[in-house]
């Protein structure tokens, strides 16, 4: 008789819900503000916020790996392995943070060849330049996010993050506005505002593991070359997964730019509107990881096919309640972020219609979510990446022929829908195969 994990799953989802919601929360809050300031800027953080969750994404999946490998110590009951392999993500933050300095305003600068009004470029440029400037702080959150989450301590994370979004939004409000005496920086205010508050969450995180002894154990923090190496082989592979998934819908955006402001700014909101569920579902499906890295740890292959199908189940459930209110109350939902510019009778009707098509596609991301972070917690990322770049070159290469042939926003969000349709059902046969047991995690497993 198969356990039943769904019980187990949602006591880890919400905390680890909101934890992956973070980014896309402090992005939907900049959002509403910037649409009290300039179309331009609404427009604008639509590719700039693809763009920095593109190269952080990739940062932070790397780093907050640590939670896998913390999960299957937790399972063998390995106490000295969960705090090295906490320390494993924080040495990748450090040199993450370093190299994402230096690259920040030379990447800014490409903003500018993108082919968009000079406005909105100047806009990117800014927005992105700010939060590159500070990855630092979300990635080593990352890493000790995932170390309370693989330890079972996903509530404190859930503590954080409420701080963390209390901050950027008054932050936002004050310094994109210019309210309570702050100056009126517009875009720049929402990244000041978004890097501030991931400087306070990262804060929070490092005072609980310097409370749990985990900063002064040299034995732990004490760099394992080979341990190290191994860790980055499987790491690596999943942050390029998640940054080349990013990157296809960063080059989307900048495509749709293309069309006009009003096509863009619409996107743009989609996108953002889309979070709201997707993230929730990224939740689950990490949730759903750390039960993976319990059972594999403990040497229970067998549970791993119920918890991956009792947790596609959840979210499937989840997606279904979300795709109602995007397909039929789409206008009311584009108007909350339109604001009150002359373009804003535009941007709620095109907005409207594309909500009909993200409502579709969320029924098969549910797949691509969890059976994806399933798969990865299982240490199948190699496989991951691989099909991952193919799947994405293929979408990119069409939506090209389609941008310069025959460009319109139809078109190519139908591309979009089919590209999510495609990866779930690959993601699904994958799974469904079984190859993932041939894999091991952690040194000495099979």
């Amino acid at each position: 008789m198969k356990s039943n994990h769904i019980p187990r799953l949602l006591k880890l989802a919400g905390p680890m819900i909101l934890s992956a919601s973070t980014i896309t929360l402090m992005q939907i809050i900049d959002t509403i503000v910037l649409s009290r300031h300039s179309t331009e800027a609404v427009a604008a953080i639509g590719p700039s916020g693809m763009a920095v969750i593109l190269f952080q994404g990739f940062l932070f999946t790397t780093s907050g790996y640590a939670g896998t490998f913390v999960a299957h110590h937790h399972g063998r009951g390995d106490a000295h392995g969960i705090r090295s392999s906490a320390w494993l993500g924080i040495h990748v933050s450090l040199v993450a943070g370093a190299l994402a300095l230096a690259a920040a305003w030379p990447l800014a600068r490409l903003f500018h060849l993108a082919g968009h009004e000079q406005e909105v470029a100047r806009n990117e440029s800014i927005y992105f330049l700010i939060c590159m400037a500070g990855s630092f702080f979300p990635v080593v959150g990352s890493a000790l996010a995932g170390w309370l989450s693989g330890i079972g301590r996903p509530v404190i994370v859930t503590g954080v993050t409420f701080v963390s979004l209390a901050v950027n939004a008054l932050l936002a409000w004050g310094l994109v506005l210019g309210e309570w005496g702050l100056p009126r920086l517009g875009i720049a205010g929402a990244a000041i505002a978004t890097v501030a508050a991931q400087f306070v969450a990262a804060l929070l995180y490092l005072f609980v593991f310097a409370r749990s002894g985990g900063l002064i154990d040299a034995a732990a923090r004490r760099l394992d070359r080979a341990e190290f190496r191994r860790y980055l082989t499987l790491a690596v592979p999943l942050g390029l997964r998640v940054g080349v998934e990013v990157a296809a819908w960063t080059v989307f955006l900048l495509v749709l730019g293309r069309l006009g402001t009003v096509e863009l700014a619409a996107s743009s909101i989609a996108f953002r509107i889309n979070g709201t569920a997707f993230f929730p579902a990224l939740g689950l499906g990490q949730a759903a990881g750390i039960l993976v890295g319990h059972a594999r740890g403990a040497g229970k292959d067998d549970e791993v096919t119920a918890i991956g199908w009792q947790s596609l189940l959840v979210c499937e459930v989840w997606m279904v309640a979300m795709a109602l209110p995007f397909f039929f109350a789409g206008e009311p939902l584009m108007a909350l972020f339109a604001g009150s510019e002359p373009e804003s009778a535009g941007i709620i009707a095109t907005g409207a219609l594309l909500m009909k098509f993200v409502a579709f596609y969320c029924l098969f991301d549910a797949a691509n979510v969890v059976i994806g972070c399933v798969l990865a917690s299982a240490g199948d990322t190699h496989w991951l990446a691989r099909n991952f770049l193919l799947c994405s070159g293929v979408f990119l290469l069409l939506l090209v022929l389609i941008a310069a042939l025959s460009p319109g926003i139809m078109a190519e969000w139908t591309l979009a829908t089919l590209f999510v349709f495609a990866t779930a059902l690959i993601w699904y046969l994958r799974f469904r195969s079984g190859d993932w047991r041939n894999i091991s995690v952690l040194k000495g497993t099979a």
